[in-house]
């Protein structure tokens, strides 16, 4: 899952206004972030085929470190913890801030259970491995991606307040973006190369999360009117 991923990052952020998109945006893909790190690192496998599902070429051979349950609860804990402990002057309501971060983040396992095939591992590789496998389901795939990233964006927009308000302009260009890399890679031609595959998913990923961050941020106070 891509786009639903961020429909969670928009919606959290309604639940706790302090924490920034950007942060959102990265605890929720934390698990492909590390992913793509580990694919460059040896320390997980992922293979190209073609038709291996209706969706996606990608045959995910072994990601115990960054996607299994156990494995993303600790990731989650570790978001969080870094989160609490990260120095700010911001400290009111910090802990729930905290939690709703490792809450982004264990929410990428729940999500990708939908639409994986059965290999999304409990804990290592040889333990039970769970997917319900939509993507071979193409129609009903693209419909919920859409559909959970409309549902957050709503949620950020309808819920937004005079302390928190949205900057449409910004967050137009933003959803436009998140639309058109998923069509693109759900319409276009397969990956030439896993090194490709873990570079671009570190590099737009970052991307992504600093565009929201930038789309997020509250404009300046306008100057009061000098007295004449």
């Amino acid at each position: 899952m891509f786009l639903g991923h961020y429909g969670i990052a928009f919606a959290l952020k309604r639940a706790e206004p302090k924490l920034s998109l950007g942060t959102l945006f990265l605890a929720v893909q934390l698990a492909d972030l590390l992913w793509g790190a580990f694919l460059l690192l040896g320390w997980e496998r992922v293979r190209i085929d073609p038709g291996y599902t209706a969706v996606t070429p990608l045959q995910f051979l072994e990601y115990p470190i960054s996607h299994s349950l156990v494995g993303m609860i600790a990731w989650a804990v570790i978001g969080a913890a870094a989160y609490y402990s990260w120095p700010t002057r911001d400290t009111s309501r910090h802990w729930q801030a905290a939690a709703l971060v490792g809450l982004a983040i264990l929410s990428h396992f729940l999500l990708d259970v939908v639409v994986h095939t059965p290999d999304l591992p409990l804990w290592g590789q040889d333990s039970r491995k769970l997917g319900l496998g939509l993507w071979n389901n193409p129609t009903a795939t693209l419909v919920l991606e859409l559909a959970a990233l409309a549902g957050g964006a709503a949620i950020y927009v309808g819920l937004q307040s005079r302390r928190h308000p949205v900057r449409a302009g910004r967050l137009a260009c933003l959803l436009l973006i998140l639309v058109a890399i998923y069509l693109l890679s759900f319409f276009g031609p397969p990956p030439p190369s896993v090194t490709a595959i873990a570079v671009a998913d570190i590099v737009g990923l970052l991307l992504l999360a600093g565009f929201a961050a930038w789309a997020d941020r509250r404009a300046p106070p306008a100057p009061r009117p000098v007295a004449q």
